[in-house]
């Protein structure tokens, strides 16, 4: 069984946050109106039985939950979707044993599972400039920024990748994570 974990903070405050970004798509693909946190929840997507979890921890924590709730006899089947700071706003990308790109959450998660190997779903939150170039934050910034909320025009370009990433993870579920990153990278 799949197990698909949308990385966030958790307190009400943070839900329309970018650092949300992989629980407000996973979210909207699976209809799930209110986050339930730090439990597994049973769901289906290609007429096969997932789990769903959002973790209860704030994002740099997110492993604790996940080290909990995933056996280690299905990190192969572990599907991480979160912010990625690295992408441009309504685009995603798949990869699978990459390192953690900076990101705290991811870390958190790789410490947790003792191991890099598992399907990651990069949801872009990053700026362009005029000429297309990404405007990536840095320092203090950068966190002001991941942790400011969308507005709704920025909203609205995430959730056109609802339908893309439910296909992406369809895919990966039904006919294996390598037919998914050939088909939607």
């Amino acid at each position: 069984m799949y197990t698909i974990v949308g990385l966030g903070n958790p307190d009400e405050e943070y839900e329309l946050t970018r650092h949300n970004a992989g629980r407000i798509i996973l979210r909207e693909i699976f209809n799930i109106p209110a986050l339930r946190l730090g439990r597994i929840e049973q769901m289906s997507i290609a007429d096969k039985e997932i789990g769903i979890l959002f973790p209860s921890s704030y994002m740099n924590e997110s492993g604790r939950d996940v080290r909990k709730l995933v056996s280690s006899e299905n990190i192969s089947h572990l599907v991480v979707v979160y912010d990625d700071i690295d992408l441009p706003l309504g685009e995603f990308k798949l990869s699978f044993g990459r390192g953690d790109g900076g990101h705290n959450g991811l870390s958190s998660v790789i410490a947790a599972v003792d191991t890099k190997d598992f399907i990651r779903v990069r949801v872009g939150i990053a700026k362009k400039n005029f000429w297309g170039r990404l405007l990536r934050p840095q320092g203090e910034e950068l966190s002001r920024y991941v942790l400011g909320r969308f507005s709704s025009s920025e909203l609205s370009a995430l959730k056109k990748l609802t339908e893309p990433i439910k296909e992406a993870l369809e895919t990966i579920v039904d006919e294996g994570v390598g037919k998914a990153m050939n088909r939607f990278n």
